[in-house]
């Protein structure tokens, strides 16, 4: 049976975790804003009776920016799970080449 190619996709791996990274270093910035996108009002046929705005709250509970705080959390969790995996496939992969060597 012929040996896998891993070259090209241990390739494949490092440019997609450099995409990862970029995005995900911009994803940081911006998980604590609220999406400049604005939210749909319940009610857009009367004008607001009182009360006033709470920007924090606003923010606290921005859907949107909840699920990108979601998506932060578990892409720099994966992140990390993949790094743990690498470096034990390239620990094994190093044992193996010097038990080959006589090391």
């Amino acid at each position: 049976m012929p040996a896998p190619d891993f070259h090209p996709t241990a390739r494949l791996i490092v440019e997609e975790a450099l995409k990862l990274s970029a995005v995900l270093e911009a994803a940081d910035d911006i998980q604590w804003q609220p999406s400049p996108v604005p939210r749909p009002r319940d009610d857009t046929t009367e004008r607001s009776r009182g009360g006033h705005s709470d920007p924090t709250l606003t923010t606290v509970l921005d859907d949107r920016r909840l699920k990108l705080r979601d998506e932060v959390r578990r892409s720099s969790w994966s992140l990390g799970e993949l790094l743990r995996k690498v470096r034990e496939y390239r620990t094994a992969l190093e044992d193996a080449v010097d038990h080959w060597n006589g090391v």
